[in-house]
């Protein structure tokens, strides 16, 4: 996995991680592959208090304010955010959801629903969305992607425009580079 994250990001890509799993379970995989830095600090968003506020903390488990935008930009920072805590910010406040989006880089016990949203927050923001899923609740976001990845013969590969045949994320690598060659063939040609 971390070959195809140092691939994906020398292609300019932003990887983040929208999983089923627990939020701590996605930010160690996302340590050790490399999506997060060791440099980096990360704040994690998974519970509330009793005014149903977000309760964020730092990776020693201290309550802290999440910072202003400005400050998460210079700063090296990630954050992380359980499915609850991503409906939550989207209802509340729609706005600065799609903003703190761009600097969430794991989504950990998310539904369907949840990933679907999470995808759609992209599609919103203009970015050119790929997302790469193994199973049935991946499916509703492998539709709403610009471009899904099934990385399994079950469910996922029914609704996917796109089925892996070797079932690992150098799929997704290999079907970024097919797009940009053929978008730059196209292009050449016109």
């Amino acid at each position: 996995t971390w070959d195809v994250i140092c691939q994906l990001e020398a292609g300019e890509v932003r990887t983040v991680m929208v999983t089923g799993d627990s939020m701590l379970t996605g930010v160690c995989i996302a340590r050790e592959s490399g999506m997060i830095k060791a440099m980096q600090s990360l704040i994690l968003g998974s519970d509330f208090d009793s005014n149903g506020e977000v309760i964020w903390v730092d990776e020693s488990d201290a309550e802290v304010d999440l910072p202003s935008i400005d400050t998460i930009q210079t700063s090296n920072t990630e954050l992380a955010v359980t499915g609850e805590v991503w409906q939550s910010l989207r209802e509340a406040d729609p706005k600065m959801a799609m903003i703190l989006a761009e600097h969430i880089r794991v989504y950990g016990r998310c539904t369907p629903s949840d990933k679907v949203s999470v995808v759609s927050t992209f599609v919103e923001l203009g970015d050119i969305t790929l997302i790469g899923g193994d199973g049935g609740n991946d499916c509703g976001a492998l539709k709403t992607a610009h471009v899904g990845v099934a990385l399994s013969d079950a469910e996922a590969s029914m609704v996917s425009p796109f089925t892996s045949l070797d079932k690992s994320l150098t799929s997704v690598v290999e079907v970024l580079k097919e797009g940009r060659c053929a978008l730059a063939s196209a292009l050449a040609s016109y």
